[in-house]
Formats: structure tokens, sequence, C-alpha cells
């Protein structure tokens, strides 16, 4: 899983049958310490998250299992809006605490 902030909406009027109904954004994942990537997702919406928010996506099976619960192989998706953050809390001294000994240890 991770968190991310919801950018923009993908609009396609031609869509494989498995996904015709499902709605498409673009996130952008955040980093544990809150900055953002330099990537972006197309994540598929069945909560209606809307740009600016906060959501928490996952990958792969979970995220087919969270959309299509009783079939999730049979749907074409890689990605999944699992829930929208209505708020979020951190010890930001700890976050750096834990990043600066991932660091020590990678050697950087």
């Amino acid at each position: 899983m991770f968190l991310g902030t919801v950018v923009g909406t993908v609009w396609s009027t031609k869509k494989v049958a498995e996904v015709k109904n499902l709605r498409f954004l673009i996130v952008h994942p955040k980093e544990l310490d809150k900055a953002p990537t330099q990537s972006m997702v197309i994540v598929a919406d069945i909560l209606g998250a809307g740009v600016g928010e906060d959501v928490i996506c996952a990958y792969g099976h979970a995220a087919r299992k969270a959309v299509q619960p009783a079939n999730p192989t049979e749907l074409a998706i890689e990605a999944a809006v699992i829930g929208i953050v209505d708020s979020l809390e951190t010890d930001d001294e700890l976050i750096q605490r834990v990043l600066a000994a991932t660091a020590d240890k990678r050697g950087t």
C-alpha cells in the first residue's frame, strides 16, 4: 500500500469490458517523510476521491480484490484507491530518526 495525493482524473471513453464502469485517477505517491516522489500512478477509484485529497492505495491482487471481491483475477487493474484520508498524524522527529537509521544501514 501507499499514501498519495490525487492530482488529476483520467478520462477514457473506450475501455476493455472489465473496467468499463471504473473511474481512474492520477495519484502522486508520498514517501514516508511526506515528500512527494517523482512518479505518478494511475489508480482505479470506486470511492469517489477528488483532486487534492490524500488517499490510501493498494497494488496488485489487493487492489483487484478491493474493487471486485468476487472475481479479482478477472479485473485488469494494477492499483486502486482503498481509502480516502480524513487526517494524517505523524511524529516528524521519529520519521527523521527512522530515515537516518535506514541511510546509515545503506552506508549513505
